[in-house]
């Protein structure tokens, strides 16, 4: 089944010349709500054949009685680019079109003393167009023996306008689901099925109106979705864009979502569908490589990142092989936890932090010392260093308590442990306290940690190929 949804538009209809419109808008006067506008003006003066335009709303309502006499008078700019391109797929594929979804407009409800703006959103409504386009489908499509349905956005409230991203986004998910489910989308054949197409023309309306319209169709149909793109200056020129190239930039922009909060697992997720059943050029090589080292951080596993970051990096290969450098990964992982929410696993990894770096140096294994001790025995001099003296004597008994008791943490609690009171002051004193044993000098945990450039070169790649794509 084969299926047509074209958004419509202030500019979907407009007139050849504007002679009989005065006649005509005189003897409407009684049915429009404000007479003293709603004039026609010339597209192009320099082009006299670009046509003339009127408000939408007004438009219809003066000639939807007209149409057997002035039909004529009317141009479609977009619809007949559109309309020969699908003849032109019936004619050399017998793709026929089985059903035509048209997307009017009625902020009825949105505006009320605005309405006497001629500038107001309301007069660009398409909903009185309907007759108009209803003679043009029967003009075009003689034989049609399809089904034409006409499906307003009608929203509700003045805060919920046509303009407005996420409003429109519910609405035309709303509309989808309301009105196009009796569809049989047959998700299931081969996706190169010519019979099982989904035609998008979603140009027209507002930015807001196309963009809900690309997002609710691709997730309803998915690659069964083909747009139908016009040139802006060439209208007759219609451009057929492969569902994959919408889907790829969407899937995109999740995985930058996701690794913005460094859910690596889920960046991979997403990419690994969308390079199913296909070879990995260079670049995608690279991501998955890059995707795989940050996993393997992110568990905690920082033998086989080690592994990973080494093969591909020198100067990282050199850091790898001292002895403290972990204890900085640790650190930067407590910093993301805490980033994610995730609270307790901060500070048990900022804990974990210091302690892998002291039992390092206990030479002699003193299994049976708890941390307080240790530090006195692995660090002669730790008296030299205030975030030192405050691990030893708070933060490793509190640790302590709240890990025998802990049901759930919150941030402040982590933070509280470590004796500071905000983000960055935590930071610092973790820092000073791995800077200390190590004998480092770093002056930022982000910095000092590996996974952090790796993150980077990530989000860089990933940008990179989006852009190109």
């Amino acid at each position: 089944m084969s299926i047509w949804i074209v958004t419509t538009g202030n500019s979907d209809v407009i007139l050849k010349h504007d002679r009989s419109w005065g006649d005509l808008h005189y003897e409407a006067i009684d049915k429009l709500e404000h007479s003293n506008f709603g004039s026609v003006h010339q597209i192009d003066v320099y082009d006299q054949d670009a046509g003339y335009k009127a408000p939408a709303r007004v438009l219809g309502i003066v000639y939807q009685n007209q149409l057997d006499d002035y039909f004529d008078d009317l141009l479609f700019p977009l619809l007949d680019g559109f309309t020969e391109y699908l003849k032109s797929k019936n004619d050399h594929e017998n793709l026929s079109v089985d059903k035509v979804i048209l997307i009017l407009t009625n902020q009825e409800n949105v505006f009320d003393s605005e309405i006497e703006d001629p500038k107001c959103p309301y007069w660009q409504d398409t909903c009185t167009l309907k007759p108009i386009f209803e003679r043009y489908f029967e003009k075009n499509f003689p034989n049609f023996k399809g089904e034409i349905e006409y499906l307003e956005l009608k929203p509700n409230a003045s805060d919920e306008g046509l303009d407005n991203w996420d409003k429109c986004l519910i609405l035309v998910n709303s509309l989808f689901q309301q009105n196009i489910t009796n569809i049989n989308n047959n998700k299931g054949k081969k996706k190169d099925d010519k019979q099982n197409k989904i035609f998008v023309s979603h140009q027209a309306g507002t930015p807001a109106i196309s963009s809900a319209v690309q997002f609710a169709s691709l997730a309803k149909f998915e690659k069964q979705v083909e747009f139908l793109v016009s040139n802006e200056y060439q209208t007759e020129k219609v451009t057929n864009i492969s569902s994959s190239n919408y889907l790829k930039g969407i899937k995109l922009q999740e995985a930058k979502e996701l690794l913005g909060r460094y859910d690596y697992s889920g960046v991979d997720k997403i990419l690994a569908e969308l390079w199913k059943q296909q070879s990995l050029n260079a670049e995608e090589q690279k991501i998955k490589e890059l995707l795989a080292m940050a996993i393997q951080w992110n568990s905690a596993n920082f033998d086989d990142f080690a592994k990973a970051i080494s093969f591909i990096n020198d100067d990282a290969k050199k850091r790898t092989q001292e002895w403290w450098w972990t204890g900085y990964e640790a650190a930067y992982l407590a910093v993301i936890r805490v980033i994610q929410g995730n609270y307790v696993e901060a500070l048990f990894h900022s804990f974990r932090a210091v302690e892998g770096l002291l039992r390092y140096l206990d030479k002699n294994k003193y299994e049976h010392k708890g941390i307080h001790d240790l530090v006195e025995i692995v660090l002669p001099n730790w008296k030299l260093s205030d975030d030192i003296k405050m691990f030893k004597d708070y933060t490793s008994k509190q640790r302590n308590n709240l890990f025998h008791n802990l049901l759930g943490l919150q941030q402040e609690e982590v933070f509280k442990v470590w004796n500071t009171k905000d983000y960055s002051k935590w930071q610092e004193r973790v820092l000073g306290c791995i800077n200390f044993i190590s004998r480092q000098n770093f002056t930022k945990l982000k910095d000092a940690s590996l996974m952090s450039s790796v993150h980077e070169e990530l989000k860089t790649a990933i940008n990179n190929y989006e852009l190109q794509t």
